[in-house]
């Protein structure tokens, strides 16, 4: 893959997903006194981000001609061989959300992450009352899409680095409206 194709395809999907987010700002401030606000609006934006996270993930693994492994867990182990601070990388949001150390596939480790897992439960669980008891649609909250949102991000930022003709070169190239512009270990 090429840049021109990256940006095309991959960066503007990303742009667009976090812009619908951003817009959520103005009903519910993005900051962690609302992260368990949940909403219609967090439900898709989560759905779309986990299903555009998985595609990046695949892409990167075929990268080496194998197949990529089935689910995301095996994707991210697959990934890993390759950026082995994969699950170490942190991001922090830009003014005015001043939310910092965002560290979305740390707990991949052992398990899926509780936003992966609330992914899940929405997408195949919606109305099952989970050990909170409460309704697994419940998860579609600002948490869990603004770390979707960075894991989302930080793959782009892998998937660009990986490009035939950058150089690996990111610093400054991908600009983000909510994230820094550089990862952090």
């Amino acid at each position: 893959m090429v840049r021109d194709i990256f940006f095309k395809v991959y960066w503007r999907q990303y742009k667009l997903l976090e812009h619908e987010l951003i817009k959520t700002d103005d009903y519910v401030w993005i900051d962690r006194d609302n992260y368990d606000t949940f909403s219609n609006q967090y439900m898709k934006l989560l759905l779309t981000i986990c299903s555009e996270m998985e595609s990046i993930a695949e892409v990167l693994c075929n990268r080496k001609g194998d197949k990529a492994p089935f689910g995301i867990k095996n994707k991210l182990d697959c990934l890993i061989m390759e950026h082995p601070n994969l699950k170490k990388y942190r991001v922090d949001t830009k003014y005015p959300y001043d939310i910092k150390n965002i560290t979305p596939m740390e707990k991949f480790s052992d398990s899926i992450s509780d936003w992966w897992q609330a992914y899940n439960d929405i997408k195949h669980r919606r109305m099952d009352i989970n050990d909170a008891g409460r309704y697994n649609y419940t998860k579609a909250n600002l948490k869990n899409v603004l770390f979707a949102m960075a894991a989302l991000y930080i793959l782009e930022y892998i998937l660009y680095e990986s490009l035939e003709d950058t150089g690996r070169i990111s610093r400054g190239v991908l600009k983000s409206d909510l994230f820094d512009d550089e990862l952090k270990l």
